[in-house]
């Protein structure tokens, strides 16, 4: 790696041990074409990460955390310390396949009209992940949710669609946070990621005001990586599933006003409500029927109280 590097790769991690030193692995063994600095931004983790990190990866740069500081704040305090023209946002529990990275930073250097690139993002069994979309909206979000559902169940048209979809480049008006190189200038255009989203929407509200620069932002299938999903919210899914919902509503408070916010905040309470009813009436399924109840409590008055 040159002493002056033109790709800053930054990491969040949060209790994942074993798929950040993979994920760092995989960076080591499959980038050759492009000088890189690796960040590793620790969030409180209790699992040895960051031992693992010092005594098998000395060329990463640590940064550690007393506290889960969320992704947003944790990612911007390595971007204001890199030093490369470029900065890839990449999550711990990815793996990078050869020449995947190297390729997206060339398709960069070709495209200077680009502030944003993202690629196809893969299961562990190769199937198509979404990972890119129309900016968020109450409509955006009801089709986004029906293709997801009917995805995960099997449905053949839609993996079809998906599929068909990933192979084209195209500019979407967000690519996926897993993994997503920026350009270093448009970054600190815009002032960084906006850290009162704690985790989740905040790609995509970059990607909005990286666009409204006047940048482009684009998908590509021309790179691959591989992204498990979801392993660092595995160790604490009530506080993930509480601050997926508190972003969300920030992010329609923010981009289309406190009436808006509104509906999606009526919306949200007559589901939860609505839920609700069904687990006490034993109309729905649950393995911890008193456990999702309380959750659901608490999130009913996470959402009523949001101002």
């Amino acid at each position: 790696m040159a002493a002056v590097a033109e790709l800053s790769i930054i990491i969040v991690n949060f209790n994942a041990r074993a798929y950040l030193r993979d994920c760092l692995s995989s960076i080591r063994e499959n980038i050759h074409r492009t000088s890189y600095e690796t960040f590793v931004v620790d969030n409180g983790s209790e699992d040895g990460s960051c031992e693992m990190v010092r005594a098998e990866y000395p060329w990463v740069r640590l940064i550690e955390n007393r506290a889960n500081v969320g992704f947003s704040r944790a990612n911007n305090q390595a971007i204001r310390e890199s030093s490369g023209r470029f900065v890839l946002l990449l999550n711990n529990d990815t793996l990078v396949l050869p020449g995947s990275i190297d390729t997206l930073v060339d398709v960069m250097r070709e495209r200077p009209d680009v502030g944003v690139v993202g690629c196809t993002l893969r299961n562990s069994d190769m199937s198509v992940q979404i990972s890119f979309g129309q900016m968020i909206s109450i409509k955006s979000e009801l089709v986004l949710k029906l293709i997801s559902d009917r995805y995960k169940r099997g449905n053949r048209l839609v993996q079809s669609y998906l599929e068909r979809r990933s192979r084209k480049e195209h500019t979407p008006d967000w690519v996926s946070g897993a993994c997503l190189l920026a350009r270093a200038e448009a970054l600190r255009a815009v002032n960084f990621m906006d850290e009162n989203f704690f985790m989740y929407t905040e790609e995509v509200d970059l990607c909005h005001r990286i666009r409204q620069l006047g940048f482009k932002v684009l998908y590509t299938p021309r790179a691959e990586i591989i992204h498990f999903g979801g392993r660092s919210t595995e160790t604490n899914l009530k506080k993930t599933i509480i601050e997926y919902r508190r972003s969300q509503l920030y992010f329609y408070k923010k981009h289309y006003g406190a009436t808006r916010m509104r509906i999606v905040k009526l919306y949200l309470l007559a589901k939860i409500l609505f839920t609700e009813l069904r687990l006490r009436m034993g109309l729905r399924k649950s393995s911890n029927r008193e456990g999702d109840i309380s959750l659901l409590g608490e999130l009913r008055h996470v959402v009523w109280s949001y101002r």
